[in-house]
């Protein structure tokens, strides 16, 4: 995205200008999270890993938001992203 500017080929008599636009690649998800099963109590963790750092990431569970809370611990290592259920119940299958 730095490279992203004008450019110009100056001659002396005469100059080319070029607009050079660089357009980020969209982020991917490069391992997907995995199937987990459980005893209940037990903290679950799930991960998955992302192509590029720092990306705003979001948790659903089964189309509702997930908050961080004393329930649910979010991080995000890099491209890591990673989410802690505590203490588990059935609730959370």
């Amino acid at each position: 995205k730095t490279d992203a500017g004008l450019y110009t080929c100056d001659i002396g008599t005469d100059v080319a200008k070029s607009k050079v636009s660089v357009q980020e690649k969209p982020t991917e998800v490069m391992k997907q999270l995995e199937d987990k099963t459980s005893a209940a109590g037990q903290d679950i963790s799930l991960s998955c890993e992302l192509s590029k750092p720092d990306v705003n990431i979001r948790w659903y569970k089964d189309g509702k938001a997930i908050r961080k809370s004393q329930k649910y611990e979010l991080h995000q290592e890099g491209t890591r992203a990673l989410l802690i259920i505590h203490d588990s119940t059935v609730k959370d299958s």
